[in-house]
């Protein structure tokens, strides 16, 4: 019984995402993902991907020279995203399905993308090594805040593991460096 709740609870959460996305309130992520330094050719990581808000906007500007991984712990999600991309004919989509590690070699993404999903997170330090693991030097991780976790948090939390500093802020985005000098 607890696995059908949960299913439905997971079903409804992807229906509002899918309306949030088609009438753009409180915000549009294809608007949101134009605010990121995002280039052709690059490889990009969705960390909590859902139903592809971001995906599928930032495999738009990679273009087919460049790779979006959409990560996400949900088979449901993997399967909604694997479908859209097959019906719409994106060729630069790899999806991951994992709860925390991504499988990707050492240093070989350009931008994470963690929206929506460090408030869910126990324990936030273990993936947040993984994610500057994988990202490469001169990359960085790009976070929102909102009323699920606030500014203040996603500061604090990134200043405790030690591992990444603010590099700028774009409205509620949050892009942080990897640091060099990383607290092993």
């Amino acid at each position: 019984m607890k696995v059908r709740s949960l299913d439905i609870k997971v079903r409804i959460e992807y229906w509002l995402l899918e309306l949030r996305d088609k009438i753009g309130t409180p915000f549009k992520p294809e608007k949101e993902v134009l605010k990121l330094d995002i280039k052709e050719g690059q490889k990009v990581l969705d960390y909590g991907c859902g139903i592809g808000s971001y995906t599928f906007p930032v495999a738009k500007l990679v273009g087919e020279k460049g790779r979006v991984y959409a990560l996400d712990k949900q088979p449901l999600a993997i399967k909604k995203v694997k479908e859209k991309a097959r019906k719409e004919g994106f060729h630069n989509i790899i999806t991951i399905l994992s709860d925390r590690d991504t499988g990707l070699p050492d240093e070989s993404v350009d931008v994470i993308l963690l929206y929506g999903v460090l408030p869910e997170i126990k324990h936030k330090e273990p993936l947040l090594r993984e994610l500057y693991r994988v990202l490469k030097p001169n990359g960085y991780l790009s976070t929102r805040f909102c009323f699920r976790m606030k500014k203040e948090r996603i500061l604090e939390i990134m200043e405790k593991t030690n591992l990444f500093s603010l590099k700028e802020q774009k409205g509620h985005i949050l892009n942080f460096s990897k640091k060099s000098n990383k607290n092993e």
